[in-house]
Parts: C-alpha cells; sequence; structure tokens
C-alpha cells in the first residue's frame, strides 16, 4: 500500500483555514471580498481567545519563573497569563568560590550586596567563578545594572580553558534592577568546576549579581480569594511567601504574595504554571498555534461566526452550522487530556473560582 510516509508534515495556515471557513459558508470566490477577508481574521482571534473561557488547552500550558524582589507583594505577569494553575516557591543554594573578569571588579558580582556591581567598559568581557571543585549548578541568573539588549552565553569548563556553551540569550531585553532566570537542563553528571557569563555580539557587561545555585526545593503556595486576602490584617508583612491572590487586572494581572518577600528572598523564585492565551493570529501566510487534531473544530466554529455576518450566507447553511460546530468542538475538547490518573477533588467554587 503506497502512503506518503509522513505523518504531522502538511503546513495549513490560516489562508487555508479561512478559505475552508468560506466553503463551509457555501461562498464563491468571487463573492470572497477584502473586508470579508478581514472580518474572518478578526472572527478568528476573537475565537481563539475564547478557548481559554474552555477546559484548558494543553498546549498553552508553561512554566515561568518569576523574581522577587525585598518588600514587593504585587509580581506583574504578562498580558497573556489567563489563570495561575501552580505555584511554588523554590529556594536552593547559592554556589560560591573565587571570582575573576575580563574587566571591573569580579567580587562585586557575587557579594550578595545589590548596590554593586561588576561594571566593563568593553564589549564581549566575562565574569567567572572557580567553584574550587566540580558542581551542578542548574539555576543560573544575573541582574543587571543597566538597561538594553544583550547577547550572551552561560558556559561551563572543567578546567577554566576549555569552555562549553549551555544557553545562548541573543537580543535580550534587560532592565537594569530586574532579575533574570533560567534553567538549565541537561548539565554533565560528573559536574564542573568553572562558570561563567560570557558576553558576545558587542554587549559590554555591567552586573550586580551572577548567581549559580543548586539543590533546588520547592514548597507549594496557596492560592487565595479576594475575600481571604483582603481579610489579612497585616498585608505588608515581610516574611517567607506562603500564599498569594490572583488578581485578574488590565492590562497585566498580578501575583499578589503573602508574606511580602524578605531579602534574603530575592535571591530565590517563584516557579509558576500558567495557563495562556493562544498566540495571535498573525498574517494569512502563517499557521494559528493549534494542534492538528483542533483544525477543522476550528474552522467550522469560524465558518458558523462568519454565517452570521455575511448576508450571503444561506438560511439553511447557517442552521447546518449551528448544528455542526458545537459537535466538532467537544470532539476536540475531549481530546485535551494528558492521560494520566483522574483525581477528584471536590470544590465549592464562589466567584472567585
Amino acid at each position: 500500500m503506497a502512503t506518503s510516509g509522513t505523518v504531522s508534515t502538511t503546513a495549513f495556515n490560516s489562508r487555508a483555514l479561512v478559505d475552508r471557513a468560506f466553503g463551509r459558508c457555501k461562498l464563491a470566490p468571487q463573492q470572497i471580498t477584502p473586508e470579508y477577508i478581514r472580518i474572518a481574521q478578526d472572527l478568528l482571534y476573537l475565537l481563539l481567545s475564547a478557548l481559554a473561557n474552555d477546559n484548558i488547552p494543553l498546549w498553552c500550558q508553561q512554566k515561568t519563573i518569576l523574581a522577587m524582589y525585598d518588600s514587593v507583594q504585587d509580581i506583574t505577569l504578562d498580558p497573556s497569563v489567563v489563570d495561575i494553575l501552580n505555584a511554588n516557591l523554590r529556594t536552593s543554594t547559592r554556589l560560591l568560590g573565587t571570582y575573576s573578569a575580563s574587566q571591573g571588579v569580579a567580587a562585586n558580582a557575587f557579594d550578595g550586596l545589590l548596590n554593586t556591581a561588576c561594571t566593563q567598559i568593553a564589549a564581549n568581557g566575562n565574569i567567572q567563578i572557580n567553584f574550587g571543585s566540580a558542581n551542578q549548578p542548574v539555576i543560573w541568573g544575573f541582574l543587571p545594572n543597566v538597561s538594553g539588549t544583550w547577547n550572551f552565553q552561560f558556559q561551563t569548563s572543567p578546567d577554566g580553558i576549555t569552555w562549553t556553551t549551555i544557553y545562548t540569550g541573543t537580543s535580550v531585553a534587560v532592565t537594569a534592577g530586574v532579575w533574570f532566570w533560567t534553567d538549565i537542563e541537561g548539565l554533565p553528571e560528573t559536574g564542573f568546576q568553572y562558570a561563567r557569563l560570557l558576553a558576545t555580539g558587542g554587549t559590554v557587561l555591567d552586573v550586580r549579581e551572577l548567581v549559580m545555585e543548586s539543590a533546588p526545593s520547592e514548597v507549594p503556595l496557596a492560592k487565595i480569594n479576594r475575600d481571604d486576602y483582603a481579610n489579612l490584617p497585616n498585608k505588608f508583612f515581610q516574611g517567607r511567601p506562603v500564599q498569594y491572590w490572583f488578581d485578574k487586572i488590565l492590562p497585566n494581572p498580578l501575583m499578589v504574595l503573602w508574606p511580602s518577600p524578605q531579602l534574603q528572598f530575592t535571591f530565590n523564585q517563584i516557579v509558576v504554571y500558567v495557563k495562556r492565551y493562544i498566540q495571535d493570529v498573525g498574517t494569512l501566510p502563517q499557521q494559528i498555534e493549534v494542534p492538528q487534531r483542533w483544525l477543522l473544530a476550528i474552522t467550522v466554529e469560524l465558518a458558523r461566526q462568519l454565517s452570521l455576518e455575511i448576508p450571503e450566507v444561506q438560511g439553511e447553511v447557517i442552521q447546518s452550522l449551528a448544528i455542526e460546530a458545537p459537535l466538532q468542538l467537544a470532539r476536540a475538547q475531549k481530546s485535551e487530556s494528558d492521560g494520566s490518573p483522574t483525581q477528584i477533588m471536590p470544590n465549592i467554587s464562589p466567584y472567585t473560582r
């Protein structure tokens, strides 16, 4: 039997999806005006945005590392965040050693003080640490002293001579006093003795703190509602954060911590798993951020939405789409399972659900 021999390689872009939606509306090509195409793009954007209201699209869950700052209880989230699914306070051990740099005072980047910096004036410099023995830090970060767009690499070495790049940052927008954190996977099991931050592409380093941490430990943070937060007697109490309120304000939602972090937690992170919106529609030659198992449902639902706005669509077509679209959406939604065992957790959800 002759088959294609390929799986999931067909590119079904926005133009094809819109064309098929117009086809479901029984419109001839000459009836599809530029105005109707713009309407289709607008409705497609609204449709993809509305999917956030139903269940949890599995492909729209992502891990995010949030920084903490002394006495700052409000963490501004990206506007794409719809909800926080899980949140953990992560503590770890900062690795220290002996320090060197191509320029500047290297020790300033490791002294734990946020008002000193290793400032360089030449491009493509580095800041280096010798742990003294093999280590395996999986959490890397730095606190820039200036704002700009940086190109850099995190590198490791067993001997301080031969370097291996484990992370590359390209055109990263950094802000003075705002942490950059990342988790590094796939490190050598034997560890490494040397690590460094290397500037590339003409970047000039100016760093308040360069941090490599190991032995991470995560403790869940409790999610509370607005009433519970409002009833806290001292909202500015400082300590180790143990709970948070997710405030869905515009334009950016907030994660409001309680207690507000003490200075020591500036060198730790909050790891959250969030539900976000599907990516914007973009241009017609681009693809929408939807798995192929959803394409038919999106196409039919888009056709249904179009049938309500385009006067040329016949009544019987509108009725047919009104029946088919919910069925196709229901089929697609049934596929949104990761296959894990079901856990029944009784919950009474008020307006804050």
